[in-house]
């Protein structure tokens, strides 16, 4: 998605800036969580095509 502020969904309605904001800041988050998981060692919990599924770190 755009994270522009004059973004539209496809009902051609206006999408809020402060939603498109955090949208945003929510990827990165949960790529910085996936990042950490995998550098402790750990797995991370996610949502996968619907199921709630964990991914384990192969590394140590």
């Amino acid at each position: 998605m755009s994270a522009s502020a004059t973004a539209t969904i496809k009902s051609g309605s206006k999408r809020d800036p402060d939603f498109i904001k955090a949208e945003a800041a929510m990827h990165r988050a949960a790529r910085k969580a996936r990042e950490k998981a995998k550098r402790v060692g750990s797995g991370a919990v996610v949502l996968k095509e619907g199921h709630i599924v964990e991914e384990s770190s192969d590394t140590p």
